[in-house]
């Protein structure tokens, strides 16, 4: 229970941090919130790329592509915009906590024929996580929607219990 704890902490303060320098659109916009987040990291850019079932590795609902010149996040075609929406922030999630993948280069030369594997920095599929990153990207994509339904953050009130109150319930 302490570790989900420090997770907790953790992926609530990374989300903190994305809430103040890039903003998090309410209601949520997904392609508002990469324009932003892309602005905040330099304007490195995330391209979405929808896949068929056949082309994510298996057991897997989504991939994240790390390129010199952007990052690639794959979900699959079809999917409902907010699990789609989902999916991305996941995979934004293993980029905020600095998550690194393992090199496939045989799957990413299947998936991205044009792409030389020597460019690719790190793959990362849902799959290849150990438990304690999947939960944090997890809590980072859930804490990013949860952000984009309470709204932007009220101004301060003054009063000291009130702040320790919105600190400790993270609004």
């Amino acid at each position: 229970m302490a570790a989900y704890s420090g997770d907790m902490r953790r992926a609530a303060a990374l989300v903190r941090d994305l809430s103040r320098t890039a903003g998090i659109p309410a209601p949520f916009d997904l392609t508002e919130f990469l324009a932003r987040w892309s602005a905040q990291r330099g304007g490195r850019p995330v391209e979405l790329l929808e896949l068929t079932v056949d082309e994510l590795p298996a057991g897997t609902c989504g991939l994240w592509l790390e390129l010199p010149d952007r990052d690639v996040v794959g979900f699959p075609e079809g999917a409902a915009p907010t699990h789609r929406d989902h999916i991305v922030l996941h995979e934004v999630g293993h980029m905020l906590a600095g998550h690194r993948g393992v090199l496939g280069g045989s799957g990413v030369a299947a998936l991205l024929p044009d792409l030389d594997p020597e460019m690719v920095r790190s793959v990362l599929g849902r799959s290849v996580y150990s438990d304690a990153q999947e939960r944090e990207a997890e809590l980072i994509a859930s804490l990013i929607m949860h952000r984009s339904l309470i709204g932007p953050a009220r101004p301060a009130s003054g009063d000291p219990v009130v702040e320790r109150l919105r600190r400790t319930l993270d609004e």
